[in-house]
């Protein structure tokens, strides 16, 4: 449990706690492992729990009526998910879906909130991560009326791989991932990666990306 604590003393919110309450919430926590494919919370389950990723990968998902899944961002090691159903006891607007094996600590609500309610400032970083989810969806909601597939798949790009002009990045994001982030199609997304290879922007290996003019990548995703 050390390893714990001391990625407490580092987290949003728990850094804010005394170490003594940081050790009790390292007493209290539940551990689990999950597998890719799996999920944590699921959209419109009332889900009143923290949770802090100590590794792997997870995505915030959103399933439409009509069935079609969206990403609305990605969480990884160090990040502490607060479950909206915490505050309001309302079902969870997302789905938490885990993208690589991870393990998590997790706390039911009844007892995580007393001992962070024990510091005002633990309590003031719990509404500002909270208003920075939100205005982060906000930027995926305008994305999605004012910006072209070509632009949100160069900036999915640009912030998933962070590239190196003419270096390898290893493909490990597949098109049907590539198209839950960009709100489209996995053919589309195919088509316009290879319209970025014609251009000379992207070289598509079989298993890895040359990123050969970022510059035009961050230009396409920059545009309106």
């Amino acid at each position: 449990m050390n390893k714990l604590s001391d990625g407490l003393a580092q987290a949003p919110v728990f850094k804010k706690l005394s170490a003594a309450d940081r050790a009790e919430l390292t007493q209290l926590a539940e551990v689990k492992t999950y597998r890719k494919g799996e999920f944590i919370c699921w959209q419109d389950e009332v889900w009143s729990k923290a949770l802090y990723i100590a590794s792997g990968r997870v995505e915030w998902t959103m399933l439409s009526p009509a069935g079609k899944r969206q990403v609305v961002f990605e969480l990884r090691a160090g990040n502490v998910v607060w479950g909206h159903s915490l505050f309001d006891d309302q079902p969870m607007p997302a789905s938490l879906e885990v993208m690589a094996r991870c393990r998590v600590y997790q706390w039911p609500g009844e007892v995580v909130m007393p001992i962070v309610s024990r510091n005002v400032e633990a309590v003031w970083d719990v509404s500002r991560l909270l208003v920075q989810a939100m205005r982060h969806v906000r930027e995926i909601v305008y994305g999605f009326a004012f910006h072209p597939v070509a632009g949100r798949l160069a900036r999915l790009l640009l912030n998933y791989y962070q590239p190196i002009e003419g270096q390898t990045a290893p493909r490990d994001l597949t098109l049907d991932e590539m198209a839950a982030n960009v709100g489209t199609t996995r053919e589309l997304v195919c088509k316009v990666l290879y319209r970025f290879a014609d251009a000379e922007m992207i070289q598509i290996k079989r298993t890895e990306f040359i990123f050969t003019d970022r510059k035009k990548l961050e230009e396409l995703a920059g545009e309106n």
